[in-house]
């Protein structure tokens, strides 16, 4: 098989950091402007292999950890969301209308919202709160059991479980 022309020290000894370092072969080829299999025999004459493993791992952990983050501000959204349902359950509520012969509006506070809108205040507050602990129970971590407990005794004490 033919030889191609030899890599320069310097070029030589690029590849051996940027292998090192975990870049892909070809990647490692187009950015110093060698052959790809001149970046595998750098690599095999200096007994280093291109370990897809460890990166696709590191990457792996890294996916898991951001998605992790993401359910964390999601559960603090679903109990933002849930203490502001509670909030308005106990806040005026302003009924108005459109309508009539000559279409009008028409508006009233009244001291609190009728009894079905306070009822869907209290199905939304119930559904964020079983969304976040369905959020923390897949975080098997520590403090698990004791925010699920938290969680489950709000429930309850606000009355907003199915068997109320």
């Amino acid at each position: 098989m033919a030889q191609g022309r030899p890599v320069e020290a310097v070029v030589r000894a690029r590849a051996i950091r940027l292998i090192g370092e975990g870049m892909p072969r070809n990647a490692i080829a187009r950015e110093l402007g060698i052959a790809p299999s001149s970046v595998s025999g750098i690599a095999k004459d200096e007994g280093l292999t291109f370990d897809r493993a460890t990166a696709t791992a590191s990457a792996t952990a890294a996916r898991a950890h951001d998605l992790k983050v993401r359910r964390l501000e999601l559960i603090d959204e679903l109990f933002a969301k849930a203490a502001d349902h509670l909030v308005a359950i106990d806040q005026p509520f302003l009924a108005f209308n459109f309508g009539g012969k000559e279409n009008t509006y028409e508006e009233h506070t009244l001291d609190r919202a009728p009894t079905g809108d306070l009822l869907n205040l209290h199905r939304a507050a119930s559904l964020a709160l079983k969304d976040a602990r369905e959020l923390i129970h897949d975080d098997d971590d520590e403090g698990v059991a004791e925010a699920e407990s938290m969680l489950m005794n709000l429930i309850l004490e606000l009355g907003l479980h199915e068997d109320a």
